[in-house]
C-alpha cells in the first residue's frame, strides 16, 4: 500500500539583523515504483528452468524405474514358479504343451493375474496379455517354449524396451532362478554357468532400448 500522507517539515532562517524566522511547510511522499522483471531477466529464468527440467526429469524417471526392478523380478519369479508347478509331472519336455506366441503368453499372463503387483495383465483367457513397467509404456512381455537340451524342456520370458535404469539390475535379480540370461543378445549367463555382471553391464544401452530374455526350466 502506498502512503501519500503529507509530511510536516520546518526550516529556520537567520536574518541579517539577527532575527530568526521559522518556516513550516508540508511535502508529500513520492510513491516508490514497483520494480518488475526485464525481458532479459525473464529469458534467463526460463532458460535456467528448461535446463533443470532437461536433467531432472530423466533422472527422476530413472530413480522410479530402478525402484520397480525388484518388485518386477519378484513377480516374474512367482509366476514362473507357479507355471513350473502347473507343468510338473509331464516328462522331460513339459513345456511343449505351453506352446508359442500368444497362447504361451496368455498362460503366463493368466498365471500372473492376482499374483503380481508390478505387472499389468489385460484381457482374459487366450487373449490375455501382460505388460511390464520398466521402460516404454505398454511394453508386452512374451513367452514361448524353448530348448536347453531338448525342445520343450524350458521356456523363455522376454521383456523388451526396458530402460537402462533397470539394466542390468533386472538380470541380477533373476540370475539365481534363470538358466540362461541374455541382454540385447549378449549372454550374461549361459547354461550351467554363473551370472556375469560385467557382460550384463556392457550389454546395456541408453534409453528404453534393452531386451531381456530369461530361460527357465
Amino acid at each position: 500500500m502506498i502512503n501519500l500522507n503529507p509530511i510536516l517539515s520546518s526550516t529556520d532562517i537567520n536574518l541579517k539583523d539577527g532575527t530568526q524566522m521559522n518556516f513550516q511547510y508540508t511535502r508529500t511522499a513520492s510513491p516508490k515504483k514497483a520494480k518488475g522483471f526485464t525481458l532479459v531477466e525473464l529469458i534467463v529464468v526460463i532458460a535456467i528452468g528448461a535446463l533443470l527440467a532437461l536433467f531432472a526429469v530423466p533422472y527422476a524417471r530413472g530413480v522410479i524405474i530402478n525402484g520397480k526392478v525388484e518388485p518386477t523380478a519378484n513377480d516374474v519369479n512367482k509366476t514362473v514358479t507357479m507355471i513350473r508347478g502347473n507343468f510338473a509331472g509331464q516328462g522331460v519336455t513339459p513345456y511343449n504343451n505351453l506352446g508359442v506366441g500368444a497362447a504361451a503368453t496368455a498362460i503366463f499372463a493368466n498365471t500372473a493375474r492376482g499374483l503380481s503387483s508390478s505387472l499389468t495383465v489385460s484381457g482374459n483367457g487366450a487373449a490375455a496379455t501382460v505388460q511390464h513397467d520398466l521402460g516404454q509404456t505398454g511394453s508386452q512381455i512374451t513367452v514361448a517354449s524353448s530348448t536347453i537340451t531338448t525342445p520343450g524342456d524350458s521356456f523363455t520370458v522376454t521383456l523388451p524396451t526396458v530402460n537402462n535404469a533397470a539394466c542390468p539390475g533386472l538380470a541380477a535379480q533373476l540370475s539365481r532362478v534363470a538358466e540362461v540370461i541374455t541382454i540385447n543378445a549378449a549372454a550374461a549367463k549361459a547354461v550351467g554357468g554363473v551370472y556375469n555382471g560385467g557382460i550384463a553391464q556392457n550389454a546395456c544401452t541408453e534409453g528404453d532400448t534393452n531386451t531381456f530374455v530369461f530361460t527357465f526350466r
